[in-house]
C-alpha cells in the first residue's frame, strides 16, 4: 500500500498486515514519531514527506501504514505526545511534595528550561496554529493548546482557590490559556534559547499570581457588600 504522492494521504482499503509483537510495534510507532517531530520541526509540516520519515525512521511505508492513516494523524500523534512528554517532564522537574502555592511557582521557573528542550513541539505547534487554509491540521492544533491549557489549569486552580477567588475552576483555565499565549510568544522571540526564553517569562508568574489576588480580593468585597 502507497501513500498518494501529491497529499501524503493513504487509503483505506484493507492491506494485509503483518503481525508483530507489541513491544516492536510500540518501538517502530516511537521511531516513526522520533522521526516526524524531528523532521516537522525543522523543515515544516508541508516540506516533509511521507517518503522522507520513512527514510528518517528507517522503515518501510508499511510500517506507517501500520501506525497511521495519513502525514496529517502523525502530526496529531507527534503532537499529543510531546504535549505530554513536556508536562511529564515538568511533573517530574517540579516533584510532588510541594504545597500548590510553591508547585505553581516551580512550574513557572522550569518551564522555559523545558520549553526550550522540547523546542520542536513548540514549532510544530505554532507554526500548525498558522494552517488558516487547513481546518484539519489547525484542529489539531488547537487540540493540543486545549489540553495544554487544561494542565496546566490544574497546578493554577489550587491556588486560586486557596486564594479565595469565587470561580477558581473558570479562573485557572482563563489563566492557563493567557499563559500559553504569552509562553509561545515568548519562545518564539526568544528563538527557543533557555537564558533568553526565561528572561522573557520572569515577569509571567507574577502576572499570574497578580490576577489571582485580584480576583480574590474582588470576590472579598462583594462578599462583604452582600452582609450589609
Amino acid at each position: 500500500m502507497k501513500p498518494d504522492r501529491a497529499t501524503g494521504e493513504f487509503s483505506d482499503r484493507a492491506s494485509d498486515r503483518p503481525t508483530a509483537e507489541p513491544e516492536r510495534i510500540a518501538r517502530s510507532a516511537e521511531a516513526i514519531l522520533d522521526a516526524a517531530e524531528g523532521l516537522f520541526g525543522q523543515r515544516g509540516y508541508a516540506a516533509t514527506s511521507v517518503a522522507a520519515i520513512c527514510a528518517a525512521s528507517a522503515l518501510p511505508v508499511g510500517s506507517i501504514y501500520h501506525h497511521f492513516t495519513s502525514k496529517s494523524a502523525i502530526l496529531s500523534s507527534v503532537l499529543d505526545r510531546a504535549e505530554r512528554r513536556f508536562f511529564a517532564e515538568l511533573d517530574d522537574a517540579v516533584g510532588t511534595r510541594l504545597d500548590p502555592e510553591h508547585r505553581m511557582r516551580k512550574y513557572f521557573e522550569q518551564a522555559p528550561r523545558l520549553m526550550a528542550r522540547n523546542a520542536n513541539y513548540f514549532r510544530i505547534l505554532v507554526a500548525t496554529l498558522q494552517q488558516d487554509g487547513d481546518t484539519q491540521l489547525l484542529t489539531v492544533a488547537r487540540q493540543s493548546v486545549d489540553a495544554a491549557a487544561i494542565a496546566l489549569a490544574s497546578v493554577i486552580e489550587p491556588v486560586a482557590a486557596g486564594a479565595g477567588a469565587s470561580d477558581p475552576a473558570a479562573l485557572s483555565l482563563e489563566l492557563a490559556q493567557m499563559t500559553n499565549g504569552y509562553a509561545l510568544g515568548a519562545a518564539i522571540l526568544a528563538s527557543y534559547d533557555a537564558q533568553r526564553l526565561r528572561a522573557r517569562m520572569v515577569p509571567l508568574y507574577g502576572l499570574i499570581r497578580g490576577v489571582i489576588d485580584t480576583a480574590a480580593a474582588q470576590n472579598e468585597g462583594h462578599a462583604a457588600s452582600t452582609k450589609r
